[in-house]
């Protein structure tokens, strides 16, 4: 599965089924290797990160693709839903931010069990309230 030349790393898609079915991530980076041209996992952050831990995980001068276990209260009850995200910050250079979108596709449809997708460009779209309204939406 390729897109704009960019492949999928071996180890990616079973990452995501780790934190889907195992609950083994809070969120999971994932980033383009420039050596390689594929999405590799950058970093996983453990099963209670925060949302602050993810927010302080984003570089404002680099793209990436994240999926996060993201807990909310709905009616009294404790829920989670698996988002999808692209931070393509205003701040990254025009190049990067091309090769994310472009390339985006390669990732998502080979993850399955998404529920909800966001893209942040400044952190104001990424906030925990941002992203609790999303998946309240659904």
């Amino acid at each position: 599965m390729t897109s704009a030349g960019v492949t999928l790393a071996g180890d990616a898609v079973e990452t995501f089924n780790n934190l889907k079915l195992g609950r083994k991530s809070q969120f999971i980076l994932y980033k383009i290797d420039s050596d390689t041209h594929s999405i590799v996992v950058d970093s996983t952050y453990p099963p209670g990160a925060s949302h602050d831990d993810f927010l302080n995980s984003l570089d404002d001068k680099q793209c990436r693709y994240v999926v996060l276990d993201f807990p909310y209260e709905d009616e009294g009850a404790n829920r989670n839903k698996i988002i999808f995200g692209v931070w393509a910050p205003d701040t990254a250079p025009i190049e990067q931010k091309k090769l994310y979108a472009s390339s985006k596709d390669t990732l998502r449809k080979a993850l399955v069990g998404i529920q909800a997708e966001v893209q942040g460009t400044d952190r104001t779209e990424i906030t925990h309230q941002a992203m609790l309204e999303r998946v309240q939406k659904i």
